[in-house]
């Protein structure tokens, strides 16, 4: 266990704007082939596997190309099929399923070396009137009593992280209640805040990008700090295996990443190897701005999902 000093946050935080440099920049690269197909290239980044949130942010990107102008996204509904490979280019295959005068709805199929990785469907809707109601935001300290996720696993490993853990991550994630590597085991309640450490503009399709892409990252946690899994291994796939099954999420309200979010997040089953979790993402004001559901697949003994 190494000390926090300030030279380490200011690297941490460093590391962490470089990432996003690169994940903002890499969102501009989606080339359109023709008016409902998108390429994305190779771009091995801090996982051996293409990460969840990157597919679903790269499909909005091209989904969103392909609506009427002031439509945003406020649903996503996505299956993952196969592990990604980083080192492969990703092409996005939109299917226009329908346009109303207040929805417009798209599918798309993200492949590589000609199979299917992912399948997700998006609708977009404008501003309309209508009725309104939300729960309030539990009470929560500060994120600036909370010390970033990077900085514990990079003190915790004397000054290397381990494998698979996602540092450095463009995000600043904060857990308040339970880390998943501690020991002792949690009750499935977890609450993370998480923003970027930079002024990323007002364009909200980057914004709501930013949001869906982070969504993934920590929504097995409230499953696995419930039973004796070693989290080390599990990220490493050393005798156990995990990967999520499907993805949902839903904006209620325009987004500002560079703004401090609260992630309130919750597991309230896990059946046959197959845990369930939700959440509900907070702004400062405390509007609930969006919600999330997943389910994850773990297995023992270096199974895979199939």
């Amino acid at each position: 266990m190494i000390e926090i000093t300030e030279e380490l946050i200011a690297r941490a935080r460093d590391e962490r704007i470089a990432m996003l440099r690169r994940l903002v920049a890499r969102m501009q690269l989606i080339r359109a082939v023709d008016a409902d197909h998108f390429l994305v290239p190779a771009d091995p980044g801090a996982f051996d596997r293409v990460y969840g949130g990157l597919m679903l942010a790269d499909a909005l990107m091209a989904a969103a190309a392909t609506v009427p102008e002031g439509r945003r996204v406020h649903s996503v509904h996505s299956y993952y099929l196969r592990l990604g490979d980083p080192a492969l280019e990703t092409t996005y295959s939109v299917d226009r399923l329908r346009d109303t005068r207040t929805f417009s709805v798209r599918q798309v199929r993200a492949e590589q070396a000609g199979k299917a990785i992912n399948s997700a469907t998006f609708s977009f809707t404008g501003p309309t009137a209508g009725f309104a109601h939300q729960w309030p935001m539990p009470d929560t300290p500060a994120p600036d009593t909370v010390t970033p996720r990077d900085l514990e696993l990079i003190a915790r490993g004397d000054g290397t992280p381990p494998f698979n853990a996602g540092v450095p991550w463009p995000i600043d994630l904060r857990h308040v209640d339970h880390r998943p590597w501690d020991a002792a085991p949690g009750d499935g309640r977890n609450r993370v805040w998480m923003r970027v450490d930079e002024e990323v503009g007002d364009d909200p399709l980057l914004h709501a990008c930013l949001l869906l892409y982070a969504s993934d990252l920590t929504m097995a946690d409230p499953v696995t700090m419930q039973h004796p899994i070693h989290w080390e291994d599990l990220i490493a796939a050393r005798g156990i295996f995990g990967a999520s099954l499907d993805h949902a999420f839903w904006l209620h309200r325009p987004v500002r990443m560079d703004r401090w979010l609260l992630h309130v997040q919750e597991s309230s089953c896990a059946v046959d190897g197959r845990g369930f979790t939700t959440g509900r993402f907070f702004d400062e004001e405390g509007d609930l701005v969006a919600s999330v559901a997943q389910e994850i697949f773990i297995k023992e003994s270096g199974e895979t999902a199939s």
